[in-house]
């Protein structure tokens, strides 16, 4: 039996959404035996994931724990990642054609490119038999009283035993054409779905003090905290290059915070971020190096001390928002106003006004509850749908998290719909 044929009887399997989770879902369907087809609504596949991690895709991570997921999600993650952890991806992986190698805690392609990875998806997908569809955008789904479903995309009626949506979620709304499409139809469906933000996003800020003509990089420590009514609580706690700009806060440290502020605001919160410059100074230390600077260079001035310890801009800006001008000298400034400027260093207080917008997140926090669905992605109200990827309200932080939670739920999804069996670690191999 060639790879395009199939047994009497194989299952059809529909799936709709040609990222990772979707080619992930159709491959692992059509290794099972089913007869797959997978839909796409725009003209190319994989675009997306093309253009991850800047082109290089970081495809997971070695830290994969449950820990590195919000939301609903840490609480189910110990369990899928048991059954579809590194080992299995990678193994999955070298099956289509795909090498790869760590860099550090990160997970790559071989070649340093994602369009290779993309490439491997869609060569696999041929050779399993896949038929793929371009240019046909999903608008219903509708269960068969007797079983299966009928699904309309394109103008075209399609029918199937099992249908897997993984058709992404909002991050990405120009690149990808991402509009979260089966928010609705899940909805639709009964299957309900939280709200939904941008997640790995710069935050808006409002503040003329900060640099307003470049942007600026600090190797810091950044603390949220969320205020309402006199009540300060911290809400996150991160670390690493932030970047500032004039209207905006970004880096790192703030895109893994940026869905747990979004929801703090969502709820009515004030949020201010604090920023630590000297995080690996203790507070003693930093005690005696503050003395120290007050004491040698008490005949500086104020702006020349601080360009020796941190970037000239910041430094520009702390001048500005204790209305200091470049002639002050440490001499001039009272103990009050000294203890305020060597604050700023320590705890640099930013105001959050808001969060970038989907055209700027790289993923999508929220989505179909997690809670609907049972340990293969399959819908516990309407058995043979399955949800995958994006679409799914699981999100993680920086570093490959969400990509492996992209195969992982494409990989759990595509062998239970194809046979309504588990996926068990060899299956990854093919």
């Amino acid at each position: 039996m060639s790879m395009k044929e199939h047994p009497a009887g194989a299952r059809k399997v529909l799936v709709f959404g040609a990222g990772p989770a979707g080619m992930t879902a159709a491959i692992s369907a059509a290794r099972s035996g089913a007869r797959v087809t997978l839909v796409e609504k725009t003209d190319e596949i994989g675009r997306k994931l093309s253009m991850t991690g800047n082109g290089r895709a970081n495809l997971s991570n070695r830290n994969l724990t449950h820990e590195m997921y919000h939301t609903e999600a840490a609480g189910r993650m110990d369990g899928f990642l048991s059954r579809f952890g590194t080992s299995e991806l990678i193994s999955f992986l070298s099956s289509i054609g795909l090498l790869t190698r760590w860099e550090g805690d990160g997970l790559y392609p071989v070649s340093g490119q994602a369009s290779a990875a993309v490439l491997a998806l869609r060569r696999s997908c041929e050779r399993s038999g896949v038929e793929m569809i371009t240019g046909a955008q999903l608008k219903t789904v509708t269960p068969k009283p007797a079983g299966g479903f009928v699904c309309g995309a394109g103008g075209r009626e399609f029918s199937a035993d099992a249908v897997i949506l993984a058709t992404g979620g909002l991050s990405g709304p120009r690149s990808c054409q991402a509009s979260g499409d089966a928010y609705y139809l899940c909805e639709q469906l009964g299957i309900p779905c939280t709200p939904r933000y941008p997640a790995l996003v710069p935050l808006i800020v409002e503040d003329e003090t900060l640099p307003q003509k470049t942007g600026v990089r600090a190797w810091a420590r950044i603390r949220f905290f969320a205020e309402r009514d006199r009540d300060r609580k911290p809400i996150a706690d991160e670390f690493g290059e932030v970047q500032f700009t004039a209207k905006s806060v970004s880096g790192i440290p703030v895109l893994q915070a940026s869905d747990i502020v979004a929801r703090a605001l969502h709820d009515g919160f004030d949020v201010r971020a604090e920023v630590d410059l000297f995080p690996e100074v203790t507070e003693t230390a930093w005690q005696d190096l503050t003395a120290d600077l007050t004491g040698r260079f008490s005949s500086e001035t104020v702006l020349n001390v601080l360009c020796g310890i941190c970037n000239a801009s910041l430094a520009e800006s702390i001048l500005r928002r204790l209305s200091l001008t470049e002639t002050d000298r440490m001499s001039d400034l009272s103990p009050d106003l000294r203890n305020a400027l060597f604050k700023q260093l320590r705890a640099f207080p930013v105001r959050i006004r808001g969060i970038g917008d989907y055209a700027r997140a790289q993923a999508t926090a929220g989505g179909a509850s997690l809670a609907e669905l049972d340990d293969d992605c399959q819908s516990r109200r309407i058995p043979g749908l399955y949800l995958a990827g994006e679409l799914v309200d699981v999100n993680g932080r920086c570093g490959g998290y969400n990509l492996h939670w992209a195969f992982l739920s494409g990989m759990l999804s595509g062998v239970h719909a194809a046979r309504g069996r588990s996926f068990e670690p060899d299956d990854a191999e093919g």
